[in-house]
């Protein structure tokens, strides 16, 4: 048994729908986030700027002594966890890999859509992954740079529908039966994805696998905590608490939701 808490990093709040999932799926397992508010977006930064900071927050979890590390964050997973699982002994899940696989098995046409930032799509991440998984699969990616700015700043529900109406017009002539939420603060306005979709498209939410994975992770490594121990979370944000804690509050639906600045 080891309950030592589980670390998890992202650019900002969207993070914390991964945390969601972890605690459904492992509700008996401690969780330390740190959200790097104050250098969000990092979709449109350097690969080196990016790695850099994701390497600030990861020397952070590893400070308060996790387990293990989740890479809650895309691009951070696209551009700077190869990098750094080879720095740290503590293993890494990532969240493209994760949802590469759940889209892979829940497409029936083999045509998948991906709406990412603007790194992880220059990377072509999922593309890249998916493929290698199964060539067969055709994926389609399109960069949605705004949506993160305004799901951080909690602009709203016609707000979001506007620019979500904007930004999925490239896929108007596109044929896809899935589309990856391919950036952790998706999930947040998910319902808003499906009002904007085709009926039928079926929306993966790589969260879910991600909760999984580490599950089946740590059960093969003997990281599982103690069935019998109390859960402890810590929220730590380098950005503007406030902020953080009102979305926080929505993301978690935990009305004693609260953040520490960092």
């Amino acid at each position: 048994m080891d309950n030592r808490p589980i670390g998890l990093l992202d650019s900002g709040v969207g993070g914390l729908t991964v945390v969601k999932k972890i605690i459904q799926k492992m509700p008996g397992e401690s969780t330390v986030f740190i959200g790097d508010n104050a250098h969000i977006p990092y979709g449109d930064k350097t690969k080196e700027e990016i790695v850099e900071l994701t390497r600030n927050s990861v020397n952070f979890l590893l400070s308060k002594n996790v387990k293990l590390i989740i890479f809650a964050c895309n691009t951070a997973t696209a551009v700077a966890m190869d990098i750094i699982q080879k720095e740290i002994t503590v293993p890494i899940i990532g969240v493209i890999q994760s949802g590469s696989s759940a889209a892979i098995r829940a497409t029936q046409t083999n045509r998948v859509a991906v709406v990412a930032t603007q790194m992880t799509v220059a990377l072509h991440a999922y593309q890249t992954e998916i493929n290698a998984r199964d060539p067969k699969v055709q994926v389609t990616e399109l960069a949605a740079p705004q949506l993160v700015p305004l799901i951080e700043k909690n602009a709203g529900r016609s707000n979001y529908l506007s620019a979500l109406q904007q930004t999925l017009k490239p896929l108007e002539n596109s044929t896809f039966d899935t589309l990856i939420l391919g950036c952790t603060h998706y999930p947040i306005i998910r319902d808003e994805f499906v009002q904007c979709l085709p009926t039928g498209v079926q929306v993966v939410d790589p969260a879910d696998q991600v909760a999984e994975s580490t599950f089946e992770l740590m059960k093969q490594k003997g990281l599982l905590g103690a069935s019998t121990q109390s859960a402890q979370h810590e929220y730590y944000t380098t950005g503007e608490v406030e902020l953080v804690e009102k979305l926080g509050k929505i993301v978690l639906n935990d009305a004693n939701f609260t953040a520490h600045h960092l």
